[in-house]
């Protein structure tokens, strides 16, 4: 009896094994998609039948255990009813978790992201904006026979001292010194000129705001003004601070009284070329007649006399971030617009974008974005959140996007939400939103190499608060840090089983 118990019981055991390793073998190509579309194989055993190998993958936290959705379906169904929530695993298709993936969702400042993306790939990093000025007549011994232009070059960081000290100190202060390019034009001998400092702001159009912008965006303390030549984010009057408000007790005023609030400039470039004219009289430059605003003649000959750039866009793109700077992204799209069809405006620069994100193989149409300004301020714009997890993955922008959003690690805003999650630096993203919109995306690294990404955008209107829309979202990037990457097949060397 024993001799034939024996070999029916190791011949039990063997079944066992077997079955054991084809279900671990099976059970990893499930959840990791790694078996070839043909289903052919090595054959063999790449791995021995009996290996901690094979265990591995029970010991490894999976991307589709149940409680993981369960948990992101009991966030979402807190959620708003417009709100959505897309996931997605390194660049693979489709995302492995979407909530309100169809829902139409205002935005608000993400949508700069599409802006910085598209400026990225027409524009480039290097590019700057160039102001100069500019003659129709060389000058002679130090004399402008006639009149100097002041030629805007869409430059939306040309700051007077003045301005720059009213900058609250968390705020980015990269900016032009307007100033410098006064003095470069004394310094090359500039003592006098006949006729007037002209202001030329026809890079772009004339258009001062977005038109479908409302009045109460319009009339706020966003947002200047968005011409091509503007000195001080088109403001002709804004309050200084009390520390540095000062007194002209030498002319006999004594204190002056500081404006309070804040005005937009009616014609920016006359503003602009008047200021210049303070500064060139300033440094003792005769100027025989009054500024005033109008292209440089088309029909004559123009000499550059100097000229002074901004900072690169790369520079840039972190200005427009930190500060969430409204006047340098709209710029921006005007800019875009001209480089791509030869017309600088909003409704130029927008088409700019629609068609980057399709050329790079994003389907605008299909993920419904419709797009009204470059900031997200317009309560107009509607995007999806598979939009921006479709541009954060893409090969295009995703470098950009890894190099230029913060991350939990850093200080500040994301880092303050975010304190106490295991090693913070794996969330790399951007936050915005109003009183009534909050959106957040981008990375978390899973380890082994993987990442996901992620949008989750959520929409209160009329609301006055949205600390408990901002809520939902940290717990939800939170509940997404928990996920840890299983190996692949290369990462333990396991190889699949094949009978025969």
């Amino acid at each position: 009896m024993r001799r034939i118990l024996m070999p029916l019981l190791l011949l039990a055991v063997a079944l066992g094994a077997l079955l054991g390793s084809n279900y671990l073998s099976d059970r990893l190509h499930e959840n990791l998609g790694e078996v070839a579309a043909d289903d052919t194989v090595p054959p063999g055993v790449g791995t021995p039948l009996i290996s901690t190998l094979r265990l591995r993958e029970l010991l490894t936290p999976s991307l589709t255990e149940p409680d993981f959705f369960t948990t992101l379906d009991g966030l979402m169904a807190t959620a708003p009813t417009a709100a959505c929530l897309s996931v997605a695993l390194d660049d693979r298709a489709p995302p492995f978790y979407e909530s309100g993936a169809n829902t139409q969702m205002m935005p608000s400042e993400a949508l700069v992201l599409l802006t910085l993306a598209t400026a990225h790939q027409v524009l480039g990093p290097d590019h700057s904006f160039t102001t100069s000025v500019q003659t129709t007549v060389p000058m002679e011994g130090g004399v402008v026979n006639g009149d100097l232009y002041l030629v805007g070059g869409g430059d939306p960081l040309l700051f007077t001292e003045g301005f720059l000290v009213t900058l609250t100190e968390h705020r980015d202060r990269l900016h032009t010194p307007i100033e410098d390019l006064a003095q470069m034009l004394v310094d090359d001998g500039l003592t006098l000129v006949t006729g007037a400092v002209v202001g030329d702001a026809t890079r772009y159009d004339d258009l001062r705001f977005v038109p479908s912008w409302p009045e109460s965006i319009v009339d706020s303390e966003k947002i200047g003004t968005l011409l091509a030549l503007q000195f001080d984010d088109g403001w002709v009057q804004f309050p200084v601070p009390e520390s540095e408000q000062g007194t002209d007790e030498a002319d006999g005023v004594g204190e002056q009284e500081e404006p309070d609030v804040y005005q937009a400039a009616e014609d920016p470039p006359f503003y602009a070329a008047a200021l210049f004219d303070d500064m060139l009289e300033a440094r003792d430059v005769v100027i025989r007649r009054s500024p005033r605003s109008e292209a440089v003649p088309e029909d004559e000959e123009v000499y550059v006399m100097a000229s002074i750039e901004s900072a690169p866009l790369s520079d840039l793109y972190r200005q427009i971030l930190a500060n969430g700077d409204i006047e340098t992204t709209e710029l921006l799209l005007k800019e875009i617009g001209l480089a791509v069809s030869g017309t600088g405006s909003t409704s130029a620069g927008i088409q700019a974008v629609e068609d980057t994100l399709n050329d790079a193989g994003i389907d605008a149409d299909q993920l419904q974005l419709l797009q009204f300004d470059g900031s997200g301020l317009d309560p107009a714009n509607v995007a999806t959140c598979p939009l921006f997890t479709s541009m954060l993955d893409n090969a295009e922008f995703s470098p950009l996007f890894h190099e230029l959003l913060p991350t939990a690690a850093e200080a500040g805003p994301l880092g303050n939400r975010f304190a106490g999650v295991p090693d913070p630096g794996r969330i790399t993203a951007f936050s915005g939103g109003t009183s009534s919109v909050t959106a957040m995306m981008g990375y978390i690294d899973i380890g082994l190499g993987q990442e996901v990404t992620f949008a989750f955008i959520a929409n209160q209107p009329g609301a006055d608060d949205n600390r408990a829309i901002r809520d939902l979202e940290e717990q939800v990037v939170r509940h997404l840090a928990t996920l840890a990457a299983k190996p692949s097949l290369d990462d333990i060397g396991l190889q699949p089983i094949r009978s025969g």
